[in-house]
């Protein structure tokens, strides 16, 4: 079967109203990440590291791309996540706050083509690629993230701050 956007999207929000949307979801993305090429295919490119796809109160569905190279900084997202990558290898660096305020590494997740994960509402992670090619993927968030207040990361200080354009540049980090 071949990949539709526009069907993806539609099945995303019909999800995202369900009894039970985490597992909904959680079902739409593990079916629909089957066939990565199928998705690959028929997803043209974008210009932007991420675009938004479909929001409202309930869902928003994101196309995403990470550079090769960056380390972008540990934020949450205040909402159940749902991630799949159909191009490239992602590695997610999920941490967990400990009391003294700091981070501490829980779990490294790699995400390579046709595979898919979730982050609870209550999640922080980094992302990087692995290899010199980009990682391309959809995304699903359960609720509005562009007006969520969110909070990046200083993994150096512990400090959290604000999630804003400016601090996501000055937290960017090459990866050494």
């Amino acid at each position: 079967m071949s990949f539709s956007l526009t069907e993806f999207v539609r099945s995303a929000r019909s999800a995202a109203v369900e009894t039970r949307p985490v597992t909904a979801v959680k079902t739409l993305m593990s079916q629909t990440f089957a066939d990565p090429q199928s998705i690959a295919k028929a997803v043209g490119s974008f210009i932007s590291a991420d675009e938004c796809l479909y929001e409202d109160d309930e869902v928003s569905v994101y196309w995403v791309r990470f550079a090769p190279h960056e380390l972008v900084p540990p934020h949450n997202h205040r909402m159940h996540a749902f991630l799949g990558v159909y191009e490239g290898s992602e590695v997610n660096l999920l941490y967990r706050q400990v009391e003294s305020g700091q981070l501490e590494l829980a779990k490294r997740r790699v995400l390579n083509p046709g595979d898919t994960m979730s982050i609870g509402g209550d999640g922080i992670h980094a992302v990087h690629t692995e290899g010199a090619m980009p990682s391309i993927g959809l995304h699903i968030y359960l609720g509005r993230l562009s007006t969520v207040s969110r909070d990046l990361f200083d993994t150096e200080t512990g400090r959290s701050m604000p999630f804003t354009d400016e601090n996501y540049q000055m937290l960017l980090r090459p990866l050494v």
